[in-house]
């Protein structure tokens, strides 16, 4: 009776040391399908997971966000997605409820903990440090007490229809948030918390890629800081073709005076009294280059530099990052490329 049992038991230790080896390479063969609607976010998340996701943006390299339009790919993408991730704040309008109508998951912000602008405050209230670029126009943190309404005309029609509690900051915010290395930490460490709740058995490493990874954005972030030392304080005055780059003048010290197209997109025109109110501005504050984006032909910021000589157009990548070829295929190549064209050009 004793040896018949004895085999049992042997059959059994088998069984479940295979339980054991098994689950765990399903789990490591079977990637995470990860949808992102910018290029950032989706490289983000590619050194956050590593060899545990699958991830694509919605948006393709070398894409203006404001013009793109989803197709029916991105439809079916969507809803085979396991996670999706957004940049929030109003960025992503494009889609309309797209994901929420498709997605059979939920759609995550990643940009939740980062302290947002308003749109247009790139200058310095007067109870604030004029001397601290840190303290900018900034109406709370997103995800606490910062509230980004995506369709601006809704929103100032509700403003007049009820009064909103003092402690809540409600405002047209300015969602370009990855042009701050600093808040692209706060997504990595996002992303690694989103990872670890759909994917438990990993949890650990998608942590520890994510600090692995906010070490190079540190270091990124304080060589950036090195670069531009050395632009002299009168230099450091700037105009955008649009507003894109309000993140990386705070945390770098610079000012913009002025923006080529009103708004947040790259859409906007301009009424012919504000270009010559631009034109002006340029000339008072000797701003000594307009920063453009690559998917935008920057044709107004041209013919205003064609006017004044000692104006220069410089081209930077701004809502994407470029194809894996190009300069910019990375979020950290992409800082390096711009603020290397921003000290070339504002170095003196």
């Amino acid at each position: 009776m004793h040896q018949e049992v004895k085999p049992v038991k042997h059959l059994l230790t088998l069984i479940v040391l295979c339980f054991w080896v098994i689950i765990p390479a399903r789990a490591q063969d079977t990637k995470l399908n990860i949808v992102t609607t910018t290029t950032f976010i989706a490289d983000v998340a590619r050194s956050v997971g590593g060899d545990l996701v699958n991830v694509i943006s919605l948006v393709p390299p070398d894409t203006d966000i404001h013009a793109f339009q989803p197709s029916p790919q991105d439809v079916a993408l969507i809803a085979e997605a396991d996670v999706v991730l957004s940049n929030g704040a109003g960025l992503e309008s494009f889609l309309g409820g797209l994901v929420e109508n498709v997605a059979v998951v939920e759609l995550f912000d990643i940009s939740n903990g980062i302290p947002v602008l308003a749109f247009g405050g790139h200058g310095h209230d007067e109870d604030e440090d004029p001397d601290d670029p840190h303290e900018a126009a900034y109406i709370g943190v997103l995800g606490e007490d910062a509230v980004c309404d995506a369709d601006h005309e809704q929103h100032e029609e509700e403003e007049e229809e009820e009064a909103h509690d003092d402690d809540d900051h409600h405002g047209d915010c300015d969602p370009h948030f990855w042009t701050n290395p600093q808040n692209v930490m706060i997504w990595a460490r996002n992303i690694a918390e989103i990872f670890a709740f759909t994917d438990r058995a990993y949890a650990d490493t998608y942590r520890a890629n994510a600090e692995a990874y906010v070490e190079q954005l540190e270091a990124l972030d304080a060589e950036i800081e090195a670069l531009l030392a050395g632009i002299p304080e009168e230099n450091r005055v700037i105009v955008t073709n649009h507003e894109f780059l309000a993140y990386f003048a705070a945390r770098y010290d610079f000012e913009i005076v002025g923006n080529v197209l009103p708004g947040l997109s790259t859409l906007a025109e301009p009424a012919p009294q504000d270009v010559a109110e631009l034109i002006t501005t340029i000339q008072e504050e000797g701003v000594r280059a307009i920063f453009v984006e690559i998917s935008d032909t920057g044709r107004l910021a041209q013919a205003i530099a064609g006017d004044l000589p000692d104006v220069q157009v410089v081209t930077l990548y701004s809502d994407s990052l470029s194809s894996a070829d190009g300069p910019a295929a990375t979020y950290l190549d992409y800082m390096r490329y711009n603020a290397g064209l921003i000290a070339a050009a504002l170095g003196g």
